[in-house]
């Protein structure tokens, strides 16, 4: 499956007369931000800390109600993780009695305030985690079993899923040429893909590399993003070239041609008809009709000629017209002096003037 490239174009700049505004309330500007809304204070402290390793700096509530305040205040997120049985609160206690889908009814919240807002949803407690019931909008969300190296790995995609979306103009316009120039020196190892399927194959091989190095390409954070993905789109082009069976049979798509508005192409376009236009057929009638006034006083002369324009064959002239053979070679001769001398010079003066 090809991973969705974002080709959205940057924000229009306010005009000059008016002021920048800055956010007033952001905890984004020099880590990436998260906010945590576990009621349980052991677990809370153990998901900050996976955070705080992972390069994020954390706001935790306790209730839906602090967490959606939080939200408003502070938005948005890197991450917003929700605990799934989040109880609600009574006045200034917490309802513990029972489990409940508080958490499920915050994401919601949260996702109608921001719809591209990414969020992990916790569900340590429930038997069968990843069959929590959940709406449809929330069927993309990931869900939570366990802390340490699964969570690793959520963050991990979130940030990878941030870096493509953050790409700028210039950034895909400038991949997109890496990845068609990649394609075009494959040749026939490309088997049909563009540089269209190149891009995305790096992108979809970044998140994989979240899981399995072997799968994926691993991206370093200490290395620009734009950089990570033009050296894993060399990587995997390589990789199919070296891959590639040279005697494998062509594709259809390799033989077929398509013009500027994508119409097809017949390959037998491109070769030259052996039938003349309108325009070359008046030309050579012209020509031949000069040809022969300049033999007009030469009956034998004319004869030859006019056997030469049907393409007829030196035993076929002379049958036809009962010449010798050897008069057919003096009259031939006669004809290439004759055309010698009205042939122009270099100055564009005619012989025998």
């Amino acid at each position: 499956m090809a991973y969705l490239l974002p080709f959205t174009p940057s924000a229009t700049p306010p005009p000059p007369d008016v002021p920048e505004q800055k956010p007033t309330k952001s905890i984004t500007a020099l880590k990436k931000s998260a906010l945590v809304i576990e009621p349980h204070d052991s677990l809370s402290s153990y998901l900050v800390k996976s955070l705080n390793d992972a390069g994020y700096t954390a706001r935790t509530a306790q209730s839906g109600e602090e967490g959606l305040r939080l939200y408003r205040e502070c938005a948005p997120f890197h991450v917003v993780l929700i605990d799934y049985c989040l109880p609600r609160s009574n006045g200034q206690v917490l309802d513990y009695c029972q489990p409940q889908q508080h958490g499920i009814e915050l994401a919601m919240e949260i996702r109608q305030l921001n719809p591209s807002q990414p969020m992990i949803i916790a569900a340590f407690e429930y038997e069968h985690a990843h069959e929590v019931p959940r709406p449809e909008e929330l069927r993309g969300v990931p869900v939570l079993v366990g802390v340490g190296n699964e969570l690793r790995q959520m963050l991990g995609k979130i940030d990878v899923e941030r870096a493509i979306q953050e790409l700028t103009t210039s950034d895909l316009l400038r991949l997109r040429q890496f990845a068609a120039s990649r394609m075009f020196a494959l040749g026939r190892a490309a088997r049909g893909r563009t540089g269209e399927d190149l891009l995305s194959e790096a992108m979809l091989r970044t998140l994989m590399g979240l899981e399995s190095v072997e799968k994926g390409r691993h991206w370093n954070k200490n290395v620009d993003f734009v950089r990570h993905l033009t050296g894993a789109m060399q990587s995997i082009a390589h990789c199919w070239k070296r891959t590639f069976n040279d005697n494998e049979p062509y594709l259809a798509c390799e033989l077929l041609k398509f013009g500027e508005e994508g119409e097809e192409i017949s390959p037998f376009e491109s070769l030259a008809s052996r039938r003349p236009t309108v325009a070359q057929d008046v030309i050579a009638r012209e020509q031949e009709d000069q040809i022969l006034a300049i033999f007009k006083n030469d009956r034998e002369a004319v004869a030859v000629v006019e056997g030469l324009l049907e393409g007829l064959k030196k035993n076929e002239i002379v049958q036809k017209y009962g010449l010798a053979q050897k008069r057919y070679e003096a009259v031939l001769k006669r004809i290439r002096m004759r055309l010698s001398r009205l042939r122009p010079d270099e100055h564009g003066d005619e012989h025998g003037r």
